[in-house]
């Protein structure tokens, strides 16, 4: 059955840290929105327990309008321990604090999955799987990257169960007892060949570079390194400072410039700190070796693989684990109606955006990871969540405010003049 409510000023899809940063924004500042989504989805449901994240502590806030319940306030008032730099962020304890974060300042989340979003009388009609009609004046996608998994095209003629993608766990249980390989050298990569070796998996290591590389241990930098290379909440160097602080800036660039800074080598791939003991010395890694071919055969994947000399090579698993990566593309939200979609101007698939995070369809907003191309790699780090929350908050604050009907005055009301 159909559902019809009212029209929203608002509406925010997804409740992940760019959604929720956006939502507690949005309230302080009384726009009225709705925001849907599961809580923190992605990251419980496609991000194996056990997991660190790759950004220091200090860089892992979410953004509230009072600057006020950072991760250190969390772990204060929880007497957790807490250290800017120099341990490492649990993947449980970043979904803790999330919650916590969403009860404090968020707390009409609704967990409800955009179906189809069209356009509609100057307004958008949000279609949910519970059979919900949204009409909203502005929607704000913050989706993340889940939809955007890139899988290498020898994978495609493979048997489903033969091979995933590293997005596509959570749980690495029912990995249990078999042989797994995994290909790729970023730090998903490196974290579940290291939680499936601590399992007891089988499990090796593919890379196609000829070095794993790893971000270094956090130590005391001194005065010389803090000067020629400071550090910003997604990396260090003037360039990724500069990028970490001014995304409106970056927006300004040639479009081959932006993509450029979106998809800096300086960001990766690469392991997390944490990560290296746990996989050096202990995983085997087999370096310098790029993917050519896969086959499924008696219920097992063969990888052809080839090295830098030439060499051909082959392994066998019983599953096959491709972490790699992500490469937005926007024709991939199903739920784009495909006349709104062929409105939708891109850059290299992603939106091609606004000061305002708007794209050349008015009302239409993208935050987060999709927004990259235009506003640079912050956008890629809850680091970034600061930017939009702020920023978008007081643009629709501001936009939608003017389209509220004046308050009627009736003549006794006025004032009268002697």
């Amino acid at each position: 059955m159909v559902k019809s409510t009212p029209s929203v000023d608002v509406a925010v899809i997804g409740a992940g840290p760019y959604g929720l940063s956006l939502a507690a924004h949005l309230r302080a500042r009384g726009v009225e929105h709705r925001i849907f989504g599961e809580l923190m989805g992605s990251w419980k449901h496609n991000m194996p327990p056990g997991m660190l994240l790759k950004s220091y502590p200090w860089a892992s806030n979410l953004s509230d309008p009072g600057s006020e319940f950072a991760l250190k306030t969390f772990c204060t008032e929880r007497a957790l321990p807490y250290f800017d730099q120099l341990m490492p962020l649990p993947l449980s304890r970043f979904i803790e604090y999330g919650e916590a974060f969403q009860k404090r300042y968020v707390p009409a989340v609704e967990r409800k999955t955009l179906m189809a979003l069209e356009p509609s009388a100057g307004c958008f009609r949000a279609t949910f799987d519970d059979g919900e009609i949204v009409h909203a004046r502005r929607v704000v996608m913050a989706v993340g990257l889940h939809s955007f998994k890139r899988l290498p095209h020898q994978a495609a003629h493979l048997p489903t169960d033969l091979f995933s993608h590293s997005g596509d766990f959570g749980s690495l249980e029912p990995l249990d007892g078999k042989e797994i390989i995994v290909v790729g050298s970023g730090s998903s990569a490196s974290d579940l060949a290291a939680l499936l070796y601590e399992r007891g998996v089988s499990v090796s290591l593919v890379v196609r570079r000829s070095q794993l590389e790893f971000a270094g241990q956090p130590r005391p930098r001194t005065l010389f390194e803090r000067t020629t290379a400071p550090m910003s909440g997604i990396g260090n160097g003037w360039t990724l400072a500069a990028c970490a602080k001014y995304p409106q800036l970056i927006r300004l660039l040639s479009k081959d410039l932006r993509v450029r800074l979106a998809n800096i080598k300086a960001l990766g791939p690469l392991g997390g700190a944490f990560m290296k003991d746990r996989v050096i010395g202990r995983v085997p890694v087999w370096l310098g070796r790029a993917l050519q071919s896969t086959e499924a055969c008696d219920g097992k994947v063969l990888l052809d693989l080839i090295d830098a000399s030439g060499a051909r090579h082959s392994m066998r698993a019983d599953h096959v684990i491709f972490a790699t990566g992500y490469k937005v593309d926007v024709a991939r939200l199903g739920f784009l109606n495909p006349t709104l979609l062929r409105q939708i101007r891109l850059v290299e698939g992603a939106p091609q955006l606004s000061a305002h995070y708007e794209t050349s369809v008015p009302g239409l907003h993208f935050i987060g990871p999709a927004s990259a191309n235009s506003f640079g790699p912050v956008c890629r780090f809850v680091y970034g969540t600061y930017h939009p929350a702020r920023h978008l908050a007081g643009h629709l604050a501001a936009v939608l405010a003017r389209f509220q009907p004046a308050p009627r005055v009736r003549p006794l009301d006025r004032t009268v003049m002697p």
